[in-house]
């Protein structure tokens, strides 16, 4: 008899034994009780969940010769001939093969005949989405009305691929993906029944490997038992632990992943490439290595916001482990190394030389500084005020910065009566022509100008009064000043002096009042707040802008 691999030989046979879709086999059992058996279902989910297995289940359990029954015999003539996938009633289709119009057609007059020896004629149609959308269009109106003795089971891993009214004539199950633990249980109870020795810790390793597929599985457990085959000579099975399942299956060892983000965390960069280094001497795949980073960093931002909760799908020992490296951390801090690396990732995927890819992402992450929250900013200086206050009252003299010579402040414009310059309308439109042209050459000088009143104009000195006091401290910075004389001095064709007055009315400051602006040297003594200011943000001050009373 040839040999049968194990994702065949361990195929779930009941609704019972199909692990992780408790939901879904709940209601399929409760409908063939019920008498509510549905003409169309659609199973959709990932690879490897039980799909197909679920099919061909449903199909015994509605042929099997005690039924239709929630839990089909298995003994029976009908339900070995399902099981053994040779039944003439029950049939397989892929759809990958067979999407065309003319197969479709094909089961269409197929549906006319009653069954040959089983109570319904079932079709299990596999990768649906791979039909034709005129194939769709032909199966529309029998996949609506069927015969009574005909039933439709469609599976695809991508159900939005099909069309809309495909779905509508469908009952739909999602299989979801199974989890670590209930992948890990099966895999002991098949390793235990095969006589393989093998770890927790490997069992943990291959279930996360799986990425929540009972087939990848039990396909990774079969190369493993391929591995511990005796030799020619006899003997036992070899024990597979898990530093050994990751020399078979190539594999940076979990380790590796704390270590790597250990040195990240302690801003090590050297660290970091020694640990590459490691990892691709001992041939493991650079790429696998990077994707493992992004779920290591993801699992320890999810640690750091819910502790030991479900969201996390992995050992409790793993779990633990992730709180403590990420109980130190603030969260925005985890979400910054979080999207560095899945950045990074991506970036390596398109990199023609990965290893360095992932490199410099490391390096770059060791030197990113700690984010704190911003609550924790605004209370550091509010104690920092308390301190500064409660020295002021027992008698600290304040340290004062040396006085410095200033440029004079702009006077403020009195009072005075609209000259005949400015309401000339040609007086305005070369204005408004002067504002567009900087606007036009140096677009964030314009708002700044747009609010501004023409005084006059050259061939005279070109004046302009302000009313609002941010434009005002605006025109103060000599750069600006600088660049608006120059445009001016292109505009009208001739040099031209500045004078930019004060026109905030009295309401909203003192008539003399301006802002001016003072460069600030570097050894200019500052108060212990300011100090202390610069110190948590990390900041340095250009300028010191003062309002002269």
């Amino acid at each position: 008899m040839s040999y049968l691999v194990i994702a065949r030989k361990w195929r779930p046979q009941t609704f019972a034994d199909i692990a992780g879709q408790e939901p879904i086999t709940r209601t399929l059992q409760n409908a063939i009780r019920a008498n509510r058996i549905a003409h169309a279902f659609l199973f959709t989910g990932v690879r490897g969940v039980g799909k197909t297995t679920a099919a061909r289940i449903l199909a015994k359990a509605l042929n099997c010769e005690e039924g239709p029954t929630a839990t089909p015999c298995d003994r029976c003539t009908h339900c070995q001939e399902i099981t053994q996938g040779n039944s003439i009633d029950v049939l397989e289709i892929d759809g990958a093969s067979n999407r065309g119009i003319d197969e479709i057609r094909q089961i269409i007059e197929n549906v006319r005949y009653q069954p040959a020896k089983c109570r319904f004629k079932i079709y299990i149609i596999d990768e649906v989405h791979q039909v034709t959308k005129d194939a769709f269009n032909a199966l529309l109106k029998t996949l609506e009305e069927p015969p009574p003795s005909v039933k439709f089971i469609l599976a695809t891993t991508e159900p939005h691929r099909l069309p809309p009214t495909i779905l509508s004539r469908c009952q739909r199950y999602d299989f979801r993906r199974i989890n670590l633990r209930e992948i890990v249980e099966r895999l002991g109870l098949i390793a235990k029944s095969e006589g393989l020795e093998i770890a927790e810790g490997a069992l943990v390793l291959l279930a996360r490997e799986a990425d929540g597929s009972m087939r990848d599985a039990q396909s990774l457990l079969e190369q493993v038992l391929a591995f511990a085959e005796p030799s020619e000579g006899g003997g036992t099975r070899q024990r597979v632990d898990e530093i050994l399942l990751q020399e078979i299956l190539g594999l940076a060892e979990r380790r590796v992943l704390y270590e790597i983000s250990a040195a990240v965390l302690q801003a090590d960069a050297r660290r970091c490439i020694e640990l590459v280094a490691q990892v691709v001497n001992v041939g493991c795949d650079i790429g696998r290595l990077a994707r493992d980073l992004v779920e290591h960093f993801r699992n320890l931002l999810i640690a750091r916001l819910a502790g030991a909760g479900d969201l996390l799908d992995l050992p409790d020992q793993e779990v633990s482990d992730l709180i403590e490296q990420a109980r130190a951390l603030a969260v925005d801090t985890l979400l910054d190394y979080f999207d560095f690396i899945a950045a990074g990732e991506e970036e390596m995927a398109r990199s023609a030389t990965p290893r360095f890819a992932l490199e410099s992402v490391l390096v770059r992450m060791a030197g990113l500084p700690k984010t704190l929250p911003v609550t924790e900013w605004v209370e550091r200086l509010e104690r920092l005020e308390v301190k500064v206050a409660g020295e002021t009252k027992l008698g600290s003299a304040p340290v004062r910065a040396p006085e410095q010579r200033l440029p004079s402040p702009i006077p403020a414009a009195p009072p005075q009566p609209k000259t005949q310059d400015v309401d000339d309308g040609d007086t305005f439109n070369t204005w408004q022509g002067f504002v567009a042209f900087v606007g036009k050459e140096k677009r964030p000088l314009s708002p700044y100008l747009e609010s501004a009143t023409a005084l006059e104009l050259p061939p005279g000195p070109l004046r302009f009064g302000i009313a609002e006091r941010y434009h005002l401290a605006f025109w103060q910075d000599g750069d600006n000043l600088t660049t608006l004389k120059d445009l001016a001095k292109r505009y009208f064709q001739q040099d031209v002096d500045l004078h930019i007055v004060n026109s905030i009315r009295q309401g909203d400051a003192k008539p003399t009042e301006a802002i001016a602006v003072a460069p600030v040297s570097p050894g200019e003594d500052r108060s212990p707040m300011v100090k202390e200011a610069l110190r948590i943000f990390g900041g340095s001050v250009r300028n010191v802008r003062r309002e002269n009373g």
